[in-house]
């Protein structure tokens, strides 16, 4: 799952880095027609109301170009970031890989949060989802392709009530 997970940013890294450089080619595109229309109306081949109309247009979309980068590059020194906690994941992982007994110090070091939903009765029978966000790596996603084997897991929790386990995909 980690490797798929990094996998997936990896390329989306890519596709991110790629972005900024076309950005950062069109800025300095920008700069190059700005200093050829400067030209043009010293030299006389382009009247001060054009000239003005071009520049406030190149200015304003260098200024948004600008602000797209500086949200490209925070986008990419986060995922980098991620890369460095999903690392600092998998060590905690491995350091509980053979834990007979869940404890709260597990818990709090893996898991930054869990979202239960309303119970639902579906085909008779009351479910209800809970999405956990683990520490470092957020969501996890199981992709459907590879089966995996489905524990069965029933907890009486107070007379009357029995809870079964029963693993599913991420809920939108």
């Amino acid at each position: 799952m980690i490797g798929h997970s990094q996998q997936a940013e990896a390329t989306d890294r890519k596709l991110k880095e790629k972005e900024l450089k076309a950005l950062q080619a069109r800025d300095e595109e920008l700069d190059g027609l700005f200093e050829r229309i400067y030209e043009d109306n010293v030299s006389g081949k382009l009247s001060d109301d054009r000239f003005a109309r071009m520049s406030r247009r190149y200015e304003e979309e260098q200024k948004e170009l600008a602000e797209k980068i500086k949200a490209l590059r925070a986008e990419i020194d986060k995922k980098n970031s991620q890369s460095m906690t999903t690392d600092m994941f998998i060590s905690l992982v491995r350091k509980y890989t053979r834990a007979r007994k869940l404890t709260p110090r597990m818990l709090n070091e893996l898991i930054e949060k869990i979202e239960v939903f309303n119970a639902e009765k579906v085909d008779g029978v009351w479910e209800q989802r809970l999405r956990i966000h683990y520490n470092c790596v957020g969501v996890i996603e199981i992709p459907d392709l590879i089966p995996l084997p489905a524990p069965e897991v029933s907890v009486s929790t107070r007379k009357g009530v029995v809870v079964n386990y029963a693993p599913s995909t991420i809920a939108g």
